[in-house]
């Protein structure tokens, strides 16, 4: 670490446990949705369409943070950035559990979409900033990690509640259990003065001009890899939505029984990240994002169009989706801006974008065709990727 803004090293380690307590949580919180919506279309009598609509109103909150996330940092700081984000997501699931009607769904799944994007934002601002660059690629994955605990947990345990009869209500009420703590966590955590972070990270110290934006919105590489995060966040958020859906009634397994698959699925993703830490910067961030969107469209097609006993190939799919997003991040980040807070705030928009198109583009398509034929959007959005990569490989081998 070259960290000379923050002298006690201790304060690096509480800031950095912050920001894997953030991503714990945002994968805790982002996951419910999976095992909660075929609940709450069954209760409420609501169509594929109208659940995927509801995905959508999250995924809609979430781009909104993308751009609030750094106009907050650069107003109050950006511990704020954390701390608001956990007060508008205890609101956001408190609100949904005793929501009634569509448009309380709608309203307060946004609000976790926005507190969900606010910790992710956040996480990956402030872990940058702590941490030096040429370990981007290690603590990013690492970080992301954290994110694929909490989404192992969270199928779990929801899983034996609703076997055990919970509603999936009581679902969202326990998740303030961890909510709550986690925002008291933020908001004790000392953070220092934004200037000191900035002037280590970057060098120097300044705000966003319209200038800046315009000239990352023209790099091709910048536009190559926010098309990349629009397509991966789609593909991923909508097999993450619609799995349970689909193994139960494209395999006719159980509750308990697709719980344990959808858990296993995010195993994938966090062993992936983890163990992907230590070999991207090695052999290529480039070759890792080419080799693991493959591994995505074989292990998603072979899932869904194969028999029934291939069910354990999609899961794998986790494995090939594991390193996809902390490595496209360290991609985007190797481009020099004055302002790496903007950058990042169009790459994560971009990825909300993604996250509002996919699950309801896949929700349509599953009520006209069938949940099989909602799954295969996926593959499709995974063969994009690899076309995207390539051509950015391409374009970067060419003399400039």
């Amino acid at each position: 670490m070259s960290i000379e803004g923050i002298r006690n090293r201790s304060q690096i380690r509480v800031i950095t446990a912050g920001c894997f307590l953030s991503y714990f949580l945002f994968g805790m919180v982002d996951n419910m949705k999976g095992q909660t919506i075929p609940v709450l279309m069954e209760d409420a009598g609501y169509s594929y369409s109208a659940g995927g609509t509801i995905v959508f109103c999250e995924y809609a909150g979430f781009f909104a943070a993308a751009f609030l996330a750094g106009v907050i940092a650069d107003l109050l700081g950006k511990k704020s950035t954390l701390v608001i984000a956990g007060v508008v997501l205890s609101v956001g699931a408190g609100g949904y559990a005793l929501s009634s009607e569509f448009g309380m769904y709608a309203g307060f799944i946004f609000l976790i979409g926005l507190g969900l994007g606010m910790l992710e934002l956040s996480g990956s601002n402030i872990i940058s900033g702590v941490h030096t660059a040429d370990r981007a690629g290690f603590y990013l994955n690492l970080l992301n990690a954290f994110y694929g605990v909490g989404a192992i947990l969270t199928p779990l345990v929801i899983g034996i509640m609703l076997e055990a009869g919970y509603s999936w209500r009581t679902v969202y009420k326990g998740s303030l259990a961890v909510i709550v703590p986690a925002l008291l966590y933020f908001i004790l955590m000392k953070y220092p003065k934004d200037g000191d972070l900035q002037s280590v990270a970057q060098g120097r110290f300044g705000r966003s001009c319209v200038g800046e934006i315009v000239r990352l919105i023209r790099c091709r590489k910048v536009m190559i890899m926010c098309l990349f995060n629009f397509v991966y966040v789609a593909a991923e958020i909508a097999v993450a939505t619609w799995f349970v859906e689909f193994l139960h009634t494209g395999r006719g397994m159980t509750d308990e029984k697709s719980a344990f698959w959808f858990s296993a699925y995010f195993t994938l993703i966090m062993l992936g990240r983890l163990v992907g830490s230590f070999f991207v910067d090695r052999i290529g961030r480039l070759s890792s994002l080419l080799i693991f969107t493959g591994t995505a469209v074989i292990c998603l097609g072979t899932g869904v169009m194969g028999p029934e006993g291939a069910a354990w190939v999609l899961v794998l799919t986790g494995l090939g989706f594991s390193i996809l997003f902390p490595t496209a991040t360290a991609v985007i980040a190797e481009v020099p801006s004055a302002n790496q807070g903007t950058m990042l705030g169009i790459f994560f928009a971009c990825g909300g974008l993604g996250g509002m198109a996919g699950p309801w583009l896949a929700g349509i398509v599953s009520e006209a065709a069938g949940v099989k034929a909602g799954m295969m959007v996926n593959v499709f959005f995974c063969m994009v990727m690899m076309g995207l990569v390539l051509i950015l490989r391409r374009s970067e081998k060419l003399p400039s």
